[in-house]
């Protein structure tokens, strides 16, 4: 197989760091990049999610990493050390979806003990890790580094037994010490050369009893603490750090081993006139400016995409940064997977064709389109690097599970694609707006059979298992909501 493919790769259930908060030191302006015409010779900086592999796809970019220096937590690492949904710093040059990277760093933004889960059957809704609350979705990638445990509650802490896991979470932070995560990996604890650690902004310092917070979570420290390239002096409310220990105080605070200075870290770094893309959750929102991740943006009437600038949103923000080394914003976009913002189609079924050369598989009549930006998953044989054509599409029965969305020309574009592989008679499922018309109810053209079941109104959100024939989803189960209420279930059938 060419490992120069795009990984196909998808969440299960679904890592920007805080503040997307990943390490970048690099001092390189882009210029010793490999000459190519197609590229600006500026430098810029891209921050996101890992969607795919060879070299790297963040943000619909195809970032080559043959002379990049590639860091993980700070310290040299490989591309294999890299995994999809991680939230990383590329700097480089770029034009279009192809680009040269001079460095990639990945740092997580909590990697420690899991204290609450509460999540449904899907393994959709929180968790607490080291004082965050992390949200986890149907786009959070969760992946167990260990076989003693399959699910998260298992990996809760208590403090009875003491660590045993640990989780490392990736993903957007918003206003409210909340992440939403990209991805998750749980692994076990090594009590001799492990460690656990918190990233974000200091709050409630007290500099008699040598204590701060990160989020919620109690930090305390003393002088065998190590500084990094801070002072101890320099500690205060509002500065964003990393804190690294192995250990809590009896009043649950972890004992900080180290803290390191974030400040400039990640999207804090740059010159003028660099160009930047930063995909995020944006919070504290006024007349002229807004935080992403935890870094100020500024806007102003020549901005496009304002109407996007809603508390929590998950968006793509194209900024440079001014002769004041400020962030302003060109232009502000959804991203491809924040369903508030885009007519979503998901749908679990039998690939009926694919188009190597447009890039496109057919699901249940429905033709749709993937790119650079879709994330996808060989959920069947793991596959790092994984294309369409590694599959015999002729040979056995195929099913994926895929999410779409409208795009301004009326195509379906892929946001997540995952391969479920080779089976046979398998529950199909299918999930989107009913629309009744002259032609009976259907969801973005295919049409759904309730059988025995009420029929929802037009316009619900519904969500059906069943099977698919001869152009007809025939329901089986179904559950139907409004769409401007994801937490009511106005109509369930078993």
């Amino acid at each position: 197989m060419n490992a120069d493919k795009r990984l196909v790769a998808v969440s299960i259930v679904a890592g920007a760091a805080l503040l997307a908060g990943c390490s970048d030191n690099s001092d390189n302006d882009g210029s010793d990049l490999t000459n190519n015409p197609g590229l600006s010779s500026d430098s810029s900086t891209a921050q996101g999610r890992i969607t795919g592999f060879g070299s790297i796809f963040v943000s619909g970019v195809k970032y080559e990493t043959d002379n990049a220096a590639i860091t993980v937590d700070g310290l040299p690492a490989s591309e294999d050390d890299l995994q999809l949904g991680q939230i990383v710093t590329v700097r480089g040059v770029s034009s279009g979806d192809i680009g040269n990277a001079v460095s990639v760093s990945y740092d997580d933004i909590v990697d420690g003990i899991v204290t609450n889960v509460s999540l449904d059957q899907k393994g959709v809704g929180s968790i607490a890790v080291m004082g965050y609350e992390v949200t986890v979705d149907a786009n959070t990638i969760v992946e167990f580094y260990t076989s003693n445990i399959t699910t998260l509650a298992q990996a809760v802490y208590d403090q009875n037994v003491g660590i045993q896991y640990i989780a490392e979470v990736s993903g957007y932070s918003d206003s409210n010490s909340m992440i939403h995560a990209t991805r998750i990996e749980v692994k076990e604890y090594n009590p001799v050369n492990g460690y656990i650690e918190v990233k974000g902004y200091v709050n409630n310092y007290d500099s008699n009893s040598s204590t701060f917070a990160i989020a919620n979570m109690g930090v305390a420290y003393n002088t065998a603490t190590l500084f990094d390239d801070m002072t101890v002096s320099m500690l205060a409310d509002g500065m964003l750090v990393e804190v690294k220990g192995n250990g809590f105080d009896a009043q649950g605070r972890l004992l900080a081993d180290r803290i390191e200075n974030e400040v400039n870290s990640g999207a804090s770094s740059g010159t003028a006139d660099d160009d930047y893309e930063i995909e995020g959750v944006v919070s504290s929102i006024s007349s002229d400016q807004f935080v992403l991740n935890g870094y100020t943006i500024f806007y102003d009437q020549s901005t496009l995409g304002t109407d996007y600038l809603t508390e929590n949103a998950l968006v793509e923000v194209d900024a440079y940064r001014d002769d004041q080394s400020r962030l302003i914003a060109e232009e502000i976009e959804p991203d491809e997977l924040d369903d508030n913002y885009h007519t979503k189609l998901e749908m679990k079924s039998l690939v009926q064709d694919v188009d190597l050369v447009n890039n496109t598989v057919q699901v249940m009549g429905k033709t749709i389109q993937l790119t650079s930006s879709t994330m996808m998953w060989d959920e069947y044989t793991k596959q790092r690097y994984f294309g369409l054509d590694d599959i015999n599409w002729g040979s056995g029965s195929h099913y994926i599970e895929v999410k779409a969305y409208l795009d301004n020309g009326g195509n379906l574009m892929a946001s997540r694609l995952i391969y479920e592989g080779i089976g046979s008679g398998e529950t199909e499922e299918l999930e989107g707006v009913l629309s009744i018309d002259e032609t009976g109810p259907n969801v973005m053209g295919i049409a759904v059979d309730f059988g025995a079941q009420p029929t929802p109104a037009d316009g619900m959100r519904v969500e059906m298992e069943g099977v698919y024939s001869s152009g007809m989803f025939y329901a089986t189960s179904l559950e139907a909501e409004p769409i401007d209420n994801a937490s009511s279930d106005t109509n369930s059938n078993p």
